[in-house]
């Protein structure tokens, strides 16, 4: 009888690790498979427990109202991921209720509540970042890093109708670079795109995570503000115009300064017709208000 020896070269040792099996260097993400954030990826922590439910304090919130608070947890035991339900709703794998924790299994289908459908995986870090990559490309502008025009279509409808189902108020600021053009003209195209990448940066670093930035067009962009006011809405455009103004943009060892000029609206402005034409159109006409009335202004209300 032979007995296997341990490896005895360098060269064996390094065979003997490249064979390890990949589901030892796997770990366990859901998928996001409905709604708006379908495609988004949810890394599963291998040392705690992860909460599901739609309060920001759960280590995944959605915005879905058949829900709990805290919804549903996984744990992480002997390289396996157990889901237990702590719902009034209910929490389901493969169409099934859980009436006790279940240990889930590759391309396992959970649905938390009525509306938000998940699908479980193991997956190596290279096979995250290309699902990661692919959601990101659906999602987010290529240029700047924030949203595209087809992602704020979407949060548009879905914030309006958030915000007159609970009679809260819904701010649209337009920004626009002021002078764009003349930046091309002058510094060349590339300069133009390191002007819009730092534009971007800046404001992505004010807004809130609960807003909605996006790239509307050309060096256009939109800020969708959850539950503010006019009033304040205007006093944020006022404080990101200022910062545009105060920022230097260095490309190519030459400092570029640009402004930018906005428009804001509310629904409170829009009367009866409280829908995305009236509000976004109303933030526009303002836009071009402060364009007229010599740019590196706010326009809102009154």
């Amino acid at each position: 009888m032979s007995i296997d020896k341990p490896p005895s070269s360098r060269i064996d040792k390094t065979r003997a690790v490249d064979a390890e099996p990949r589901s030892v260097r796997r770990h366990g993400v859901f998928t996001v498979a409905s709604g708006l954030e379908a495609g988004r990826v949810l890394a599963l922590p291998i040392d705690v427990v992860a909460t599901f439910g739609r309060v920001p304090e759960c280590t995944f919130s959605f915005d879905d109202e058949s829900l709990s608070r805290e919804h549903a947890v996984v744990i992480r035991a002997a390289g396996e991921y157990m889901l237990k339900d702590t719902s009034t709703n209910g929490s389901f794998v493969n169409d099934a209720r859980l009436t006790a924790p279940t240990i889930l299994r590759d391309g396992d289908r959970v649905q938390l509540g009525s509306n938000t459908l998940l699908r479980f995986a193991y997956v190596d870090d290279q096979e995250e970042a290309a699902l990661r990559r692919v959601y990101e490309a659906a999602i987010l502008d290529g240029l700047t890093g924030v949203f595209n025009r087809k992602h704020l279509e979407e949060r548009i409808a879905t914030e309006l109708a958030f915000a007159l189902r609970h009679d809260e108020p819904l701010s649209v600021i337009i920004f626009d670079v002021d002078h764009f053009k003349k930046v091309n003209d002058t510094y060349g195209h590339l300069a133009g795109d390191a002007v819009l990448k730092s534009v971007a940066a800046l404001l992505k670093r004010t807004v809130r995570p609960e807003d909605v930035l996006a790239r509307y067009g050309g060096e256009e962009f939109v800020i969708l503000a959850r539950a503010t006011a006019a009033p304040a809405a205007v006093a944020l455009a006022d404080r990101l115009r200022a910062d545009v103004a105060a920022d230097a943009i260095t490309f190519e060892g030459r400092e570029i300064r640009v402004t930018s000029s906005a428009g804001v609206a509310s629904l409170a402005c829009c009367g009866e017709a409280r829908d995305r034409s009236t509000l976004l159109g109303t933030a526009d006409r303002r836009l071009y208000a402060a364009k007229q009335g010599g740019r590196n202004r706010v326009v809102g209300p009154g």
